[in-house]
C-alpha cells in the first residue's frame, strides 16, 4: 500500500525529483526547503502536527491562506509570494505525474493564479556613483586590495554573487585577453571577458596574496571560500564610508546589494547603447525577456531612442516610411514594452 503521508511525497520530491532528476543546484533546493519549511510553520500555527500531515491535508484552500500569511504576517514580497506558490505547483506537479488517483487536489492548486506584481525598473547605480564606491577600499592595505578586487569584479562581470564565490583562480585568465569562466544557473558556463583596470587589480590581488591556480579567488578572513553573508559584510561596510563621505552625492536610500552592482551593470551597457541580445548573453539570461527589463532603466535613453526613431516620420519631400522603415520601428517600439 502507498504511503500518502505528506512527508513520503516531500522527500521522494527533493531526492528523486529535484536532486537527481533535474540536478538542481544547491541554492535553488534551498529555495525550494525553504518554502516548504514555511508551508509546515503555517500548518503546525494552525495546530496540525507534522508528523500527522496527509498529502490530502494541502487543499486549495490551504495553499491560498498560506500565501496570504506568508504575505501579511511573514511580510513576503508579492514576487515571493509567487514564488513560494510556483515552487508548490512544481511539488503537485510532481505528485500528479506519480500518483494520479490525487489529480483532482493537484490540478485545483496548479491552476491557482499568481498575484499580479507591479512591474518596476531595476534600481542601479549612476556610473559617478559606481566609481564612487570602486574607489571606496584603501588600495594601500592588504585587505583594501582584496576588496577593491571583490567589488571591482562584481560590477565589471556582472556575475550573481554566489558566481562570484565558486570562482577558483585557475577561473580567471589574466594577460592580453583577460576573462573569467562562471558557472551560472543551471549548471551553465559562461566566459566573460575583462578589460582595463579590472585585469590589472585582479592580477595585483593574486600577486599580493600569492594565490594558485587551485586556490578559491575569494576567501574570508580565516581562509575559507568567502560566503554570500561575507560579500553582503564587505558592501555594507563601504555603504557606510559613502554615507560619511559623500551623503551629497551618493542615493542613501538604496540597499547596496550584489544584485544591485549586476542591475548597475546591465544598465550602464544598455546607456551606451550594447545590443540587448549581447547584454543577454553577458548576463547569462536565458530568455531575452529577462533583459528586456533594463531598456526602461533609464527614461532618458528611451526618450532620445524614440525622439531619433520619430524624426524620420516625415522627409523633406513629405514621402512616408517605406515598408521596411515601419517593420524596423514597430519592432523597435516591441523592445520597449
Amino acid at each position: 500500500m502507498k504511503d500518502n503521508s505528506l512527508s513520503y511525497y516531500v522527500q521522494n520530491y527533493f531526492l528523486s525529483y529535484l536532486i537527481s532528476q533535474r540536478g538542481y543546484g544547491d541554492n535553488t533546493v534551498a529555495s525550494y526547503r525553504d518554502t516548504f519549511k514555511l508551508l509546515f510553520m503555517f500548518l503546525e500555527s494552525g495546530g496540525k502536527k507534522l508528523s500527522k500531515l496527509k498529502l490530502t491535508d494541502i487543499s486549495q484552500t490551504c495553499v491560498l491562506q498560506f500565501l496570504e500569511w506568508a504575505e501579511t504576517e511573514r511580510h513576503n514580497a508579492v514576487s515571493t509570494r509567487n514564488l513560494r506558490l510556483a515552487i508548490l505547483k512544481s511539488f503537485f506537479g510532481y505528485v500528479l505525474s506519480t500518483s494520479p488517483e490525487f489529480s483532482g487536489q493537484c490540478t485545483d492548486i496548479i491552476n491557482i493564479r499568481a498575484k499580479r506584481v507591479e512591474k518596476r525598473p531595476p534600481l542601479y547605480l549612476t556610473e559617478s556613483e559606481t566609481k564612487l564606491l570602486l574607489n571606496a577600499p584603501d588600495g594601500n592595505s592588504r585587505e583594501g586590495i582584496r576588496h577593491m578586487a571583490i567589488l571591482t569584479l562584481l560590477y565589471d562581470s556582472a556575475c550573481r554573487v554566489q558566481e562570484l564565490i565558486n570562482l577558483n583562480v585557475a577561473d580567471v585568465t589574466i594577460g592580453r585577453c583577460c576573462k573569467v569562466f562562471v558557472k551560472g544557473k543551471g549548471s551553465k558556463y559562461r566566459e566573460i571577458p575583462i578589460f582595463g583596470e579590472t585585469g590589472k587589480i585582479l592580477e595585483h590581488y593574486i600577486n599580493v596574496y600569492g594565490l594558485k591556480p587551485g586556490d578559491a579567488l575569494f576567501t574570508n578572513r580565516s581562509g575559507g571560500r568567502l560566503t554570500r553573508a561575507g560579500v553582503s559584510y564587505i558592501m555594507n561596510k563601504y555603504k557606510k564610508i559613502l554615507q560619511e563621505r559623500y551623503a551629497n552625492r551618493f542615493d542613501l536610500s538604496l540597499s547596496l546589494s550584489p544584485h544591485l552592482m549586476r542591475h548597475s551593470k546591465a544598465t550602464h551597457l544598455v546607456n551606451e547603447n550594447v545590443n540587448i541580445y549581447n547584454v543577454r548573453d553577458f548576463l547569462g539570461h536565458a530568455s531575452i525577456i529577462t533583459t528586456q527589463v533594463y531598456l526602461t532603466s533609464n527614461p532618458e535613453v528611451t526618450r532620445k531612442a524614440i525622439e531619433k526613431a520619430s524624426s524620420k516620420t516625415v522627409s523633406e519631400s513629405n514621402d512616408y516610411y517605406s515598408l521596411q522603415e515601419k517593420e524596423d520601428l514597430l519592432a523597435f517600439l516591441e523592445t520597449l514594452i
